[in-house]
């Protein structure tokens, strides 16, 4: 079981790992598009027509592409001044539930853009210059949530399996600050 677990895990580092490089390359994108806007705004007294619009929703795909990644690497502020005065199986019964209510908050979010996908489908609403439909931007962000709520998951199971076996208890205790 937990071999599985383990290797599910490093499968989920992965994938979160690919999403934040095209993360990556997104911003690198925003920079090049602004960057030549403004360029040619000083130079040619010349914007390039919506880049306002385009930036705007590369935006919103860096933000939630990002979540999952730096879960990954623990990187999320976790408060743990008082859990670790805790017996080690108070600790991670405690850091389970927490880990449990992060995960169902975050599938229910899924779910929920689900509904938000149909909605912008069916009223067709777009940006206001260049008309682009925003709906490919909530698949985006839905494929985000869902990778977030996996890698959510991997840590929560590892949590539950803290409660019963101190060697990985240890591991994860070794990634709060």
């Amino acid at each position: 079981m937990k071999k599985a677990v383990l290797a599910s895990t490093n499968a989920i580092k992965k994938l979160c790992y690919y999403v934040c490089f095209a993360s990556m390359l997104l911003i690198m994108c925003m920079m090049l598009l602004m960057f030549v806007d403004a360029l040619g705004s000083l130079f040619f007294n010349h914007r390039i027509l919506g880049t306002y619009e385009i930036v705007q929703c590369m935006l919103c795909i860096v933000v939630f592409t990002s979540w999952a990644y730096t879960q990954t690497e623990h990187g999320h502020i976790h408060v743990v001044m008082f859990v670790r005065m805790m017996p080690q199986k108070l600790r991670f019964i405690c850091f389970s539930i927490t880990a449990l209510l992060s995960t169902g908050t975050m599938a229910f979010a899924c779910w929920a853009l689900i509904g938000a996908i149909q909605g912008k489908m069916a009223s067709g609403e777009a940006t206001g210059t260049l008309l682009i439909p925003f709906w490919p931007f909530y698949i985006i962000e839905f494929i985000a949530f869902l990778v977030f709520t996996l890698a959510l998951l991997c840590d929560t199971v590892k949590s539950i399996m803290a409660i019963f076996d101190k060697e990985l208890a240890e591991e994860i205790m070794e990634s709060w600050a």
